[in-house]
């Protein structure tokens, strides 16, 4: 295979005398020289357009599309739209993709032709065309520290960030003293060109209770200068502690507010104990913690005073903020009386100062019960029941005699405060009766009493025609005498005839 070459002292250009697809005249350039064609400048191009001659089919150049990315297949770097160096309407991919002969992923450079000559053509990989190769001027150690441009007449070296040199050989440096040791820290620095030199870094720590000011490292730039200014080592922070309702904090803080080794001792004022912490000591440690929870002060209280149903109190404060110094006054319902202390204190431990009182039924002496009778007692409903005294306030007890007996005395009594009957207890005694009366012939009796005892009296009446003689009305006295004789009833015998008459005549006309 005939290659026709020039070069222009150390960069040289060569194009194969047959022609092949995109893929073989990259292997046959590569074989033989450096690669495709990778064009630089518009100067590059000038010099092709001159020197290279007219061939139907045109020249395979270095581009190709990778990912749908048009891409430099020697160095794998995208093309940009500086550097591009398309025809009128191109790339088109075949008319936007409607070819059928497959997508247009290559690219041909036109020379000689007669419109756009040195323009580029996306043209589908399996055409034939000439290889165009070049021989590059830079080799591996044209430039230390930077890209080895090619020109056409030589080669230039682009520096990486950092170094300078006309093969990049010398590097950036940074002062070394601007790389402070921290109190209480330290600082470890790796250097990647030499010491402390461009990309130079620093890592600084702090002993334990410290913090670094900035955690960034420092690291030497291009421009000379240290990517940050060296960082402190402050004491680490604890969270701030409160005041605690009821109680109060005092703080030792050598190293600063809530620091480390602050030490603070809580106080709970009078009335009130800690809770919320085994400790009132609070240390803050190097981890940024407190060694235990913040302790809290909680109000003492007494328990609420609840004594039996009949107990009545009255608090200073409301259950259950019975706290300290807090007071209860005690009394009992109607009828019962308070044993005990009527005023209790809550203490400063939680307890009262004195015993809960309680309350005692307030009662009468049981009443006596008359001879020859009989006694019922009974609660009013409005009234407590109670089985401590038999005899409660409010009991009412009523009296009865036998038969033949009479009472004398209040027929009931009430047990009243402060436990006294209303009344003495009656008494029965026989009762006094005259001989029993009967009515007399012709008339009729009506008596107060069934039985005729002391005080009864009985009213006597005749029938029609008869007249009474004697006492209208008998009293029964109090030795069992009548105070007069039994009337009787005398018939009027004038009278007597004038009613038989009239009886008779009165036969007759029936």
């Amino acid at each position: 295979m005939l290659c026709m070459w020039t070069s222009v002292e150390c960069w040289s250009y060569y194009y194969s005398n047959t022609t092949m697809d995109w893929q073989h005249a990259r292997d046959w350039c590569q074989e033989h020289y450096t690669d495709m064609v990778a064009i630089q400048n518009q100067e590059e191009i000038e010099h092709l357009k001159s020197w290279l001659p007219r061939k139907t089919n045109y020249y395979w150049i270095g581009i190709r599309k990778i990912n749908n990315v048009w891409t430099w297949v020697g160095t794998n770097k995208s093309l940009t739209a500086e550097a591009a160096n398309w025809a009128v309407g191109e790339p088109n991919n075949g008319k936007n993709g409607r070819s059928k002969m497959g997508s247009e992923d290559c690219v041909e450079m036109y020379i000689k032709r007669k419109e756009q000559t040195g323009k580029w053509n996306d043209e589908r990989c399996g055409n034939k065309k000439t290889a165009l190769c070049y021989t590059a001027a830079c080799d591996t150690d044209s430039c230390r520290y930077g890209d080895c441009v090619e020109t056409i007449n030589s080669h230039k070296c682009a520096c990486f960030e950092g170094f300078f040199g006309e093969k990049c050989e010398q590097v950036i440096e940074c002062d070394e003293d601007e790389v402070t040791v921290p109190y209480k820290g330290s600082v470890n620095c790796s250097h990647e060109n030499g010491n402390f030199s461009y990309n130079s870094s620093c890592e600084y720590s702090c002993e334990g209770g410290y913090q670094l000011s900035m955690s960034r490292p420092l690291r030497c730039t291009a421009s000379k200068k240290w990517s940050e200014l060296p960082p402190t080592c402050e004491p680490v922070r604890c969270p701030e502690l409160s005041r605690p309702a009821g109680g109060s904090v005092k703080c030792s803080d050598p190293l600063g507010p809530s620091s480390y080794q602050s030490t603070c001792v809580f106080t709970c004022d009078e009335g009130y104990a800690q809770a919320g912490s085994s400790s009132n000591t609070l240390q803050c440690e190097a981890s940024g913690s407190w060694n235990a929870s913040q302790p809290l002060c909680v109000a003492i209280t007494c328990q609420n005073p609840v004594g039996d149903n009949h107990l009545i109190s009255t608090c200073s404060d409301s259950p259950p903020e019975l706290r300290s110094g807090s007071t209860c006054s005690f009394s009992c319902a109607a009828g019962f009386e308070l044993q005990g202390a009527d005023t209790i204190q809550c203490s400063g431990d939680g307890q009262w100062s004195k015993a809960l009182p309680s309350c005692k039924a307030i009662g009468c002496p049981a009443p006596e019960i008359p001879e020859s009778g009989q006694m019922s007692c009974s609660l009013p409903l409005s009234s407590p029941a109670s089985t401590e005294t038999p005899h409660p306030l409010g009991m009412v007890c009523t009296f009865s005699c036998d038969e033949g007996h009479e009472l004398e005395g209040a027929l009931s009594m009430a047990c009243e405060h402060p436990g006294q009957w209303t009344s003495t207890p009656p008494t029965c005694t026989a009762v006094v009766s005259c001989p029993l009366l009967e009515a007399p012939e012709n008339g009729d009796i009506n008596c107060s009493n069934s039985e005729p005892v002391h005080n009864s009296q009985c009213s006597f009446t005749c029938s029609e025609e008869y007249s009474l003689d004697g006492h209208e009305l008998l009293t029964c006295g109090h030795h069992g005498n009548w105070t007069g004789k039994r009337p009787s009833c005398q018939g009027n015998t004038k009278k007597q005839n004038e009613y038989y008459k009239k009886l008779k005549y009165n036969a007759r006309f029936k």
